[in-house]
């Protein structure tokens, strides 16, 4: 099947080419190899910037790293562009007329992108019918982005709370973590538990700790920067990154501003609830550079927390955090 699919992109009529995080091609299909005279052997794993130096200009690295780190999906007409692939030596590059279509793939927990190319490039009859026919398409394509957007929120988001979900907080903490790396910036992760929740749905019932939860999520969000993010992970506990830090200082200064958004008591149906946290920090990368193990790190931080009285923060300390 393998060999199928190979045959069949070497035969299409398009350009249809992969890379990865590295900007490195992975795939470069038949019709390249006739349009630039570049055979596969001789452009499978060189970087792309050096096979297609137009890709160097800052708007088409800015769409090629939305679609690596962000999953965001481009078209890019050729109305409004120039060819993005050029053509074999000794052709005019300005005859012809190309769109682009840069999609984000996933394999194995790894990122790529996929960049398709097609030529454009006709009479002034056939290109004015192509132009109407891509307006047609670009409705269509419109109306489904709208929908795969909304469903794509709602698979992202806890439906309780409005926070984005353990899913979408990886995602973020992948980016962020890339984002420090190329910048040899730092970040931290916090671990954050409520203390006694459970005794709160046992006392007051699940609807009352269903909106304990709601103004939780609410005051950690509020007590955060816009640029730092927060998700709830699942039941009562949350996670928080904190981005471009100047020093480890900076998490301990935000846990303190989190406890004390928690000292007035939380109002619902008449009830003065009080209620703590506990918060583990990890630092990147200090701790670690990966993120299950900062998230794990946090975690066993935050554990200590419990351990010794609950409600206050602790950074992670590989001689004292290890679950026994």
């Amino acid at each position: 099947m393998d060999n199928l699919v190979i045959q069949a992109l070497g035969k299409i009529n398009m350009g249809i080419l992969i890379i990865d995080r590295q900007l490195k091609v992975i795939l470069w299909n038949g019709w390249l190899e006739r349009f630039t005279g570049k055979s596969k052997d001789e452009v499978i794993g060189r970087n792309l910037l050096e096979v297609c130096p137009r890709f160097k200009l800052n708007m088409y690295q800015n769409i090629l790293q939305n679609a690596l780190y962000q999953g965001q999906s481009r078209f890019c007409s050729s109305a409004l562009h120039k060819a993005f692939i050029l053509p074999k030596e000794n052709e005019d590059e300005h005859f012809y007329k190309q769109n682009m279509h840069v999609e984000p793939l996933y394999e194995n927990g790894r990122n790529y992108a996929m960049i398709q190319i097609s030529d454009m490039t006709n009479t002034s009859t056939r290109v004015y019918k192509l132009k109407n026919l891509i307006k047609e398409l670009d409705v269509e394509y419109n109306k489904v982005k709208i929908s795969e957007k909304i469903s794509k929120h709602l698979s992202m988001h806890d439906s309780l709370t409005g926070l984005p979900n353990r899913r979408a907080f990886n995602e973020r903490l992948i980016w962020a973590i890339n984002h420090a790396e190329r910048s040899e910036g730092r970040l931290a992760v916090l671990f954050v538990d409520t203390d006694g929740f459970k005794q709160i749905n046992d006392t007051y019932g699940h609807e009352v700790g269903d909106q304990v939860l709601v103004e939780t999520a609410k005051r950690l969000k509020e007590n955060i920067r816009s640029t730092d993010s927060v998700a709830r992970l699942s039941g009562d506990e949350f996670s928080i990154i904190l981005n471009q830090l100047n020093d480890d200082h900076d998490a301990e200064v935000v846990c303190e501003k989190l406890g004390t958004a928690f000292v007035a008591p939380i109002e619902v149906s008449g009830n003065f609830i009080h209620l703590s946290l506990s918060i583990g920090i990890s630092v990147y990368p200090r701790h670690g550079e990966e993120p299950a193990e900062l998230l794990r790190y946090a975690d066993q931080a935050m554990y200590r927390i419990k351990k010794n009285g609950k409600s206050g923060y602790a950074m992670y300390d590989s001689q004292r955090d290890q679950y026994g």
